[in-house]
């Protein structure tokens, strides 16, 4: 499932996996044509941060929005 969160005058594009496989193809596909400043994905794997996402445990769903600022 893919959403946005809006903070001012920022879209930040989060795609929710609720499983391991993590393609994010629909996500890649925002990125490349919209370049946000930040994609977040969240999913049951551990936190990681790439050059063009953040990848947020689902147990850390709560820290969302700090990953914005």
């Amino acid at each position: 499932m893919e959403l946005y969160i809006q903070k001012g005058d920022t879209i930040v594009p989060v795609e929710v996996k609720a499983e391991v496989n993590l393609r994010a193809k629909s996500l890649r596909m925002y990125v490349e044509k919209f370049a946000p400043d930040v994609a977040i994905r969240t999913s049951m794997q551990d936190y990681k941060k790439e050059s063009w996402l953040v990848n947020l445990p689902l147990y850390a769903i709560e820290n969302l929005t700090k990953e914005v600022e």
